[in-house]
């Protein structure tokens, strides 16, 4: 019976593997066929004097006026100015290294490191995406996305970390580099970078009032840094220069197109990733008697503060969802886990549905 399970473990595995190399191909197949566009054309030259970017001094003056007269998306903006200078071949092998870096820190943050898991956190990237063209394979989207909830993630790992686990050893040179990335973090999307400066500050009360654990130094500098990036991106004056050039409506007009906007994200872009996180949060509750921890509960915070903070934004694009729908996966990912664990003749029921999605996911990409 042990040599009958491990030869389907190593089947499993090789299956696996072969679904990730199948579908990284065919993204680095997208990646290659979709060239720069739209504002991968502007973003590619000197903002301020409309001459091709040749160096970092020209990426410096543009994110200053950026900042000033269009929007407070420096961090993100001057990293894209920085593929777009190194040129179409390089900037898709750093988008296929980011995706393929984003799926392995979904695997981080859901404690699911298996092959399977790593194949179906690709697979749903693609799958459960409101626009995977505009998001993950347009120049601007990759960065903008892609790129910035790679980081983020990266970021709220050791917060959750911590949090499940407050004897863990701690991080080595944690004080160093946890605050450029909260930072970063922060200083990413008007709505993402807010809601982890909320999780992380949640994380850092949780664990003193409930734990009563000893609040590690990093946690504090990471969640202030990250509360400054968010304060650059959303009050730089540039948003404001820009929100004075947007048509003027009236209260009613104004709450109604909000109401709208918001409704649409939830019933339609987001609608796929959550139906699929509701079902396994009902079979982890109801079937198997399971309770969210609290790393689960700032996880789902996360998603709910990254959808409604977008209220406050004018326009609601369908890509703009992405990184709501990528904590999404997580949970998912979380809970399956889970699942798997405590009941193991679900997972061929949970292969089944990987190549449900995997199938899909190919599909998707044909058409891109």
């Amino acid at each position: 019976m042990r040599l009958k399970e491990q030869k389907v473990k190593l089947i499993s595995g090789w299956l696996a593997a072969a679904g990730i190399v199948i579908l990284a191909l065919a993204e680095w197949n997208c990646h290659r066929r979709i060239t720069f566009m739209m504002d991968d054309l502007w973003y590619g030259t000197n903002l301020v004097t409309d001459q091709a970017l040749r160096g970092l001094p020209d990426i410096i003056e543009s994110q200053a006026w950026h900042f000033m007269n269009w929007g407070g998306r420096c961090m993100t903006h001057g990293i894209l100015q920085m593929t777009l200078m190194s040129g179409s071949f390089a900037a898709d092998v750093m988008n296929m290294a980011a995706v393929l870096f984003l799926s392995w820190m979904i695997c981080v943050m859901a404690d699911f490191r298996k092959p399977i898991g790593f194949l179906l956190a690709s697979t749903l990237l693609v799958a459960l995406n409101a626009n995977v063209r505009m998001s993950m394979f347009w120049q601007s989207g990759a960065v903008n996305y892609v790129y910035s909830t790679a980081w983020i993630l990266v970021f709220l790992w050791p917060y959750l970390r911590q949090l499940e686990r407050p004897e863990a050893p701690a991080l080595p040179l944690a004080g160093w580099w946890m605050a450029p990335l909260g930072l970063m973090a922060g200083w990413s999307n008007e709505n993402m970078g807010p809601a982890c400066f909320i999780v992380s500050l949640g994380t850092v009360f949780y664990l003193l009032k409930k734990n009563k654990a000893r609040l590690c130094p990093w946690m504090l500098t990471g969640s202030l840094t990250c509360l400054a990036g968010s304060i650059l991106v959303v009050c730089a004056p540039g948003n404001f220069v820009r929100m004075n050039s947007l048509e003027k409506k009236t209260l009613g007009d104004f709450l109604y197109d909000r109401f709208c906007s918001m409704l649409h994200a939830g019933a339609e872009f987001l609608f796929p990733a959550v139906i699929l996180l509701t079902v396994l949060a009902l079979v982890w509750m109801v079937c198997r008697k399971g309770r969210f921890g609290p790393g689960r509960w700032m996880l789902l915070a996360l998603a709910v503060l990254s959808y409604g903070a977008m209220v406050l934004s004018p326009h609601y694009p369908d890509r703009a969802t992405f990184g709501t729908m990528t904590i999404c996966i997580v949970l998912s990912l979380s809970l399956l886990g889970d699942i798997l664990k405590a009941k193991e003749r679900l997972k061929i029921s949970a292969g089944w549905m990987t190549l449900a999605y995997w199938c899909y996911a190919i599909y998707v990409l044909s058409g891109v």
